[in-house]
């Protein structure tokens, strides 16, 4: 179950790893109940109000809706994509621990060697690029261009700015008798010559920029040819092919330094180009980001959200840009974020605008950037002639396809006034733009129930079953009786002197109790909560059975019930009985009483022996159940 890694090792790396550190490096978190909890947009679903808690004195997570949950390690795997072994392992370096010799065998020694090398390769890269141009005689104009675009020594310090010489094998020769030349393509930084053996350099005569992941690691390149510079055939911009290190479509370019800021203020602005990102950063706004070669995916937009809660599109101010800004519009509109669209004037740039005028300038129009939708409104109206009933049935069709896309604005005060705004600017009827925003609605649920079949209704996994606790009578029994053992693990020994895993029905309730009754056995330990996370050992479905258990006891007060409720019969070791057990314990052994009173007459029919004649499984449950009878009655156990 460890898979090589020993239970004191666990919890050495879990003890060293706080939970709201590493979560925080995903998802922006905020203190509960006076900072002892803290909660989120979850990672793990498309998450509108926050869901997501994380709670520092369990070391667990747990997402409320999609009821994701688990501990650091869980977290690793579920973020990373990678086995235990490599969680436990990325942990344990993360806290600077040295890994156990027996434990090293349990990881992809291949595997793990060529990230390592790759992240390797690729900080060295970064290193001998930014030393050529703050150095390099051939980056003289590599030198000259930053300096025209106003940036800093400071700046290309921040931002490990770099340059290629136009040599074809400058990383091949440098690199020699350190990296291999298979090592350096892996990593993405040469590919081999479509005219004979041998390798060239990707990034010859270009400025570079490199980009981190959100640890700050380099993960791959983006660059730029200099203006002038003998570039013929090769596009403006270049960057890195996609890897297992880097995600075109999950990542932002500076979002490492940007995530702190975005925190603080609330609020992201996504430029399109590095060249804008810096000189936004150098100006002193620094919550903003950029795609890297791609447009907006959706899986930006929803890691976005996770940070911020409100989100500035500050494309180009040309015809381009400004239609990229549009069509990024329906992504977010689907995603249920406050988004403004902000116009820079004479079709400038961000790095254009902040050279001319200044930070503060800059933030006025952050700050009155429009709404996504009125954005929208004003940008069809001004492509159409609005003094024409075409143009604005036209103009009315756009907003109402925007408008079907919101989720959560159906009937709401927030719809009622974009509709109310724009029905007056195209001076249409409300009343029949609405019915007509509902039909538009209605075929879109019609269409995708018909694309998708059932699977448009929610799955419901095990786990998600358990969270749900929809089982009634005794599998009710059974739940209550584990958030008694959450909350008073104390009691342990007196449960499994009457209740066994065999009593439980519910698959993965039998599953807990047998988790907590093998501690107590084979460790001698008490089941408390930090024993049973490490004991769990990431099993997702058992960690969020825990949490959940542990939650719902919190919730009805377990403790104050027992403690506050009169007590009962007095256990044989000393010290009495909660009668709220007890009533627990009931049903639990009534319907074991009713199974042995069916299993007995059986047998004594098949048999017509006397109970000595028994199997030792039946012999056992009957004394349990006279133990707890005899208490009950206030006699002393005879049946040991």
């Amino acid at each position: 179950m460890l898979q090589g890694f020993g239970a004191d090792f666990k919890e050495l790396v879990r003890s060293n790893t706080s939970l709201v550190d590493l979560v925080s490096e995903v998802v922006s978190l905020k203190p509960l109940k006076g900072g002892t909890d803290f909660i989120g947009l979850c990672p793990f679903h498309d998450d509108h109000n926050p869901s997501f808690h994380v709670y520092p004195d369990r070391q667990s997570y747990r997402c409320w809706v999609c009821d994701q949950g688990g501990d650091c390690f869980r977290w690793v795997m579920e973020i990373d994509k990678v086995s235990f072994p490599e969680a436990v392992e990325h942990l344990a370096r993360r806290a600077s621990l040295e890994i156990p010799k027996q434990a090293r065998q349990q990881i992809d020694p291949q595997k793990e060697q060529r990230k390592a090398d790759a992240l390797a390769i690729l900080d060295w890269a970064v290193d001998l690029m930014h030393r050529a141009l703050l150095t390099g005689e051939t980056a003289r104009e590599a030198r000259d261009y930053v300096a025209s675009r106003g940036l800093s020594d400071e700046t290309i310090r921040n931002f490990r700015l770099g340059y290629h010489p136009e040599k074809r094998n400058w990383f091949v020769e440098r690199a020699h008798g350190r990296f291999t030349p298979g090592q350096l393509q892996d990593a993405g930084l040469v590919a081999e010559s479509d005219y004979g053996p041998g390798y060239y350099d990707i990034l010859t005569g270009r400025l570079v920029f490199p980009i981190l992941d959100e640890r700050g690691r380099a993960v791959a390149f983006g660059g730029r040819v200099l203006p002038g510079s003998n570039s013929e055939g090769k596009a403006k911009y270049w960057n890195s092919r996609e890897s297992r290190l880097f995600h075109k479509s999950r990542m932002l370019y500076a979002f490492d330094r940007a995530r702190a800021p975005i925190g603080k203020f609330g609020t992201v602005i996504v430029v399109e180009g590095y060249m804008d990102v810096i000189a936004c950063h150098q100006a002193g706004v620094e919550n903003v980001v950029a795609t890297l070669g791609t447009a907006l995916t959706e899986e930006h937009v929803r890691f976005l959200r996770r940070f911020a809660k409100r989100v500035v599109l500050n494309y180009d101010g040309d015809t381009a840009g400004q239609n990229a800004a549009e069509r990024s519009i329906g992504r977010f509109a689907a995603q249920d974020v406050d988004l403004r669209v902000m116009t820079l004037p004479d079709g400038m740039d961000p790095a254009d605008f902040l050279e001319k005028y200044s930070r503060n300038d800059f933030l006025q129009l952050v700050d009155g950037a429009p709404e996504a939708w009125e954005y929208k409104l004003h940008a069809a109206m001004g492509r159409t002639d609005q003094n024409s009933v075409a143009g604005r049935e036209d103009v009315l069709a756009q907003m109402l396809e925007l408008l079907s896309a919101f989720p959560a604005g159906n009937g709401g005060i927030r719809e009622d006034m974009i509709l109310r705004r724009v029905c007056s600017q195209l001076q249409v009827d409300e009343r029949k733009v609405r019915g007509q925003l509902k039909l538009m609605r209605d075929k879109d649920a019609q269409r995708t129930v018909l694309r998708n079949g059932n699977s448009q209704l929610p799955q419901k996994t095990p786990e998600t079953i358990v969270v749900q606790s929809s089982a009634t009578g005794v599998h009710v029994a059974e739940r209550e009786l584990l958030e008694i053992v959450m909350t008073r693990p104390d009691l342990v020994d007196f449960i499994q002197h009457h209740i066994g895993s065999e009593d439980f029905e519910h698959p993965q309730y039998r599953q807990l109790l047998e988790l907590c009754l093998d501690i107590r056995k084979e460790d001698g330990d008490l089941p408390e909560l930090g024993r049973l996370v490490s004991a769990a050992d990431s099993d997702a479905g058992l960690l969020s059975l825990i949490n959940a258990v542990v939650d719902s006891a919190d919730e009805k007060g377990v403790f104050q019930l027992m403690a506050g409720q009169p007590q009962g019969h007095q256990q044989e070791g000393g010290g009495e009985i909660p009668l709220y057990l007890e009533r627990v314990l009931h049903p639990l052994l009534q319907r074991r009483e009713k199974k042995l009173h069916l299993v007995s007459k059986q047998k004594m029919a098949q048999t017509n022996a006397s109970t000595s004649e028994l199997d030792d499984d039946t012999k056992d449950a009957l004394r349990r159940l006279y133990r707890f009878r005899q208490q009950q009655m206030g006699h002393p156990s005879t049946l040991k």
